[in-house]
């Protein structure tokens, strides 16, 4: 019987598939294969397939999902600096469709094996967080990436505003030396510079990074722009850069005696027993020396 309820179940859920499918007009396998193929070619990131099926059940229920302007601008800029090309709306309700998805799993489940219906409504619950703040995360890593270059860009600057006071071949010099993150960020931003605003594209440059100690020294740059002497401004913030690189080296080292102690405390295990060992084939040895 529990054998039947399981097929009943497996087709019931096909036929939903394909409905589903039908009415949310999901792409069909190859198609999205095909997506997949091109986008790969075109060298944008890794996507799998299933997203591309949530992400269109996603775009449908998008228009039921209502958020306040502070977020969704938060959101928005996240996105934006992500390289994600999905509205607010559309990536929270992914983020919703990937968590109900996995908790409807839970649905057949409760009727075959109900020990697996709170793993399954954490795993939904994760699931969620997982998604939603990814981006988040992403943005995260990444600034700190590029804030690690930001003093050394600060400091180049500084010393060549002694000589020369044109910001656009001050950046230009600096891109043959910066680092891939942050020289493709410079790539952008000059090709804006010569295209465009000088100031405008700072700013771009400012907000596609999102670092505050980044945000200081294009508040310098613009300074340089409109024939203020920002030479002292850059010894300043260079200082306080310094600093801040001291300090965040002091807390790296402060959390390097925690992890040395987990892996001296194996070598102590691992040396009593070699100690142990040794002792115990000792005593064995003079145990059958005594008796023999």
């Amino acid at each position: 019987m529990t054998l039947l309820a399981l097929i009943a179940i497996i087709f019931f859920g096909i036929a939903v598939y394909n409905l589903s499918c039908a009415f949310v007009d999901v792409p069909t396998s190859r198609t999205s294969k095909m997506m997949l193929l091109a986008k790969k070619q075109q060298g944008t990131r890794r996507e799998k397939l299933t997203d591309v099926y949530i992400t269109k059940i996603a775009v449908f229920l998008a228009m039921y999902v209502k958020l306040d302007r502070l977020k969704r601008n938060k959101l928005q800029s996240v996105l934006t600096i992500a390289g994600i090309e999905l509205s607010p709306e559309v990536y929270t309700a992914k983020a919703w469709v990937t968590a109900c998805l996995t908790g409807l799993c839970a649905v057949p489940m409760a009727f075959l094996i109900p020990l697996f219906v709170p793993v399954l409504i954490g795993l939904a619950v994760a699931l969620w967080f997982s998604v939603y703040y990814s981006a988040f995360d992403f943005v995260k890593k990444r600034r700190k990436r590029m804030e690690i270059e930001v003093p050394r860009f600060a400091l180049t600057i500084g010393q060549n505003l002694e000589n020369d006071r044109d910001v656009l071949k001050i950046l230009i010099s600096y891109r043959r030396v910066a680092g891939k993150e942050f020289g493709m960020e410079m790539d952008q931003t000059i090709a804006d510079m010569k295209t465009g605003n000088y100031e405008n594209a700072l700013i771009r440059f400012e907000n596609r990074v999102g670092s505050p100690m980044l945000s200081d020294v294009v508040r310098g740059l613009i300074g340089v722009l409109r024939g203020d002497d920002q030479r002292m401004y850059f010894k300043m913030i260079c200082f306080d850069m310094r600093q801040i690189e001291q300090n965040n080296l002091k807390k790296e080292a402060a959390k390097r005696p925690k992890k040395m102690q987990r892996y001296s405390m194996m070598m102590l295990f691992c040396i009593i027993i070699i100690y142990l060992v040794v002792l115990c084939t000792e005593v064995l040895s003079s145990l059958g020396a005594f008796f023999g």
